[in-house]
């Protein structure tokens, strides 16, 4: 059997560890339903719209002690196809596997019923309570600022 304090290092390690995977669970779960529709005004907001950012060249950059000339040939010559998609297919392949036909991206589960996640959600949290008191017990069975050396010598004397 560990000391009580390496007890409780694993117990706090523990807790970190369910605290990550509660946190992944509700994350990948969720019925992904937004708290606020979207505004369905026209007026634009301060924040462009996703589409609207234009994306990043895809030639590379080049240095500034690059001759002149060397920039301007790099920039007129079409970009290298992407070697990771098929022919014929360019970002719009990355956007089809980024998003199903259902607006769900590729690669996440779907989601849990409502009854299920709530289910889920109740369990994981009377987890999170269960190894929180077991590091309260843990805590409270330290020998405390109270006793003395001499005290916690005579104890030991007494365990053995």
């Amino acid at each position: 059997m560990a000391d009580i304090l390496t007890q409780l290092q694993t117990c706090l390690d523990q807790l970190a560890t369910q605290f990550y995977a509660t946190l992944c669970y509700l994350t990948t779960y969720h019925d992904n339903i937004p708290a606020t529709p979207p505004p369905t005004s026209t007026t634009p907001s301060a924040a462009p719209l996703l589409a609207k950012i234009p994306k990043n060249a895809s030639t590379p950059p080049v240095p500034a002690s690059a001759p002149q000339a060397a920039q301007s040939q790099s920039q007129a010559s079409p970009p290298p196809p992407d070697s990771t998609n098929p022919p014929g297919q360019g970002q719009n392949a990355d956007n089809q596997q980024q998003q199903n036909a259902d607006g769900t991206a590729e690669g996440l589960p779907a989601p849990d019923s409502p009854a299920t996640f709530a289910a889920r959600q109740r369990e994981l949290a009377r987890d999170l309570v269960i190894k929180e008191q077991q590091i309260e017990y843990l805590i409270s069975v330290l020998p405390g600022i109270d006793s003395s050396e001499a005290e916690q010598e005579r104890r030991i004397r007494e365990l053995e």
